[in-house]
């Protein structure tokens, strides 16, 4: 009889850092939203504002709730899907197990540049039109009708 027994030996990874590991995520996929001015009700645009957010951001990404996306992958891929691989829910989800560690400030990413579309001019629209379904557009907007 032959007997054998398996060592496994366990391999240790270097935990996930803010800096080096989830800046990034945060940075591709959550900070359009994420900061100030914007749709979201607080910044993850520094360590010091995601770090008192990990588990709940944890949560959020296991359930899938954040980054919102809501269309459907069987019409195709879309150029703006926020949407976060496995690894990067994984990554995630480790970072905040291992205690949200900060790591060393010079892997931090540069910060990420934002272009700044508005204020948008408003629009007052106003008709001569008794019946607005019977009403076209300006030609200065360009619509083909």
């Amino acid at each position: 009889m032959v007997l054998a027994i398996g060592i496994s030996a366990a391999i240790s990874l270097p935990a996930q850092t803010f800096t080096k590991d989830i800046a990034p995520i945060l940075q591709v996929h959550c900070q359009g939203c994420h900061r100030p001015g914007e749709a979201a009700p607080f910044s993850l645009l520094t360590y010091e504002q995601a770090r008192p957010w990990a588990k709940a951001i944890k949560e959020a990404v296991l359930q899938k709730k954040m980054p919102p996306w809501f269309a459907d992958p069987q019409f195709g891929k879309f150029v703006n899907d926020a949407s976060l691989s496995q690894r990067d829910i994984q990554t995630l989800a480790s970072w905040v197990d291992a205690g949200a560690p900060l790591g060393n400030p010079k892997d931090m990413p540069a910060p990420r540049q934002f272009v700044e579309v508005g204020p948008f001019p408003s629009r007052t629209l106003s008709s001569n039109c008794p019946n607005l379904s019977q009403c076209r557009p300006p030609a200065s907007w360009n619509i083909s009708t």
